[in-house]
């Protein structure tokens, strides 16, 4: 029993920090090699976006595959969260199912970031500027205005905290909290439809920078209140493993 507890634990803690890793190297491969962070203005012209495809050919194909790698632990993430969600809810499990589906979801729209930048970088001089300026639009459109499936998710988590009934609870109440502002900071990614320049354009402060700060601010909370609540539900089944002495 206390192996089976100790595997259970340390695969799940493993799941948890894929997270962590899937930051870092996502930081590294869009920020330091591709020079994404934060994104190209969408008010350049295209031969602009051109020639930055052009000139960081090699660094962009490198932060590509180190993207298409690290994106594929979003799912081993968010399954550790999704298994606490199902012991929280108990009944149907309406709740987890959801969050199967949403993150699901969500695997598909990272996965083809990293995807569209390594076909704009394969052969970037051959390609007809404009036709690079609409797929670079595309990828921030698919990096910022697929907000509502991760938003809900986090609605999710906070729903499942409120109706949590174990004991010990297995999230404090107050990280419900956090996941249904973190749901509503990441709304001005919507935005970016509207606007070429200013904060709510794909590079501006309210459209980028607030939900790239949020969305990635919050991995980091849920992950450091995961560790802790796996720790909790270990100690806890311990106890209830260890035989009771008269």
């Amino acid at each position: 029993m206390a192996k089976n507890v100790e595997l259970e634990s340390g695969l799940m803690k493993a799941a948890v920090w894929s997270g962590i890793v899937l930051i870092v190297a996502m930081v590294i491969a869009q920020g330091a090699l591709m020079h994404f962070i934060p994104p190209p203005s969408p008010d350049l012209t295209a031969q602009e976006i051109a020639d930055r495809f052009i000139e960081r050919k090699n660094e962009i194909r490198l932060g590509s595959l180190i993207q298409c790698m690290a994106w594929s632990f979003w799912a081993t993430w968010t399954m550790a969260i999704t298994v606490l969600i199902r012991r929280m809810e108990g009944g149907f499990p309406i709740l987890s199912y959801c969050s199967l589906a949403l993150n699901g979801g969500g695997y598909v729209f990272f996965i083809l970031i990293p995807m569209t930048w390594a076909v704009i970088a394969f052969r970037p001089e051959t390609l007809d500027p404009e036709i690079i300026q609409i797929m670079n639009d595309w990828v921030w459109f698919d990096f910022l205005f697929t907000w509502p499936p991760f938003a809900v998710f986090m609605a999710i988590i906070g729903v499942a905290i409120l109706k949590d009934r174990n004991v010990p609870a297995i999230y404090p109440r107050w990280v419900a909290y956090l996941n249904f502002w973190c749901a509503i900071l990441i709304f001005p990614a919507g935005l970016i439809a509207f606007f070429h320049t200013g904060p709510f354009a794909y590079d501006g402060v309210g459209a980028f920078w607030i939900p790239f700060a949020v969305f990635f601010g919050w991995m980091i909370a849920m992950s450091a209140t995961t560790l802790q609540a796996i720790n909790r539900q270990k100690q806890v089944q311990a106890e209830s493993a260890d035989p009771v002495h008269v």
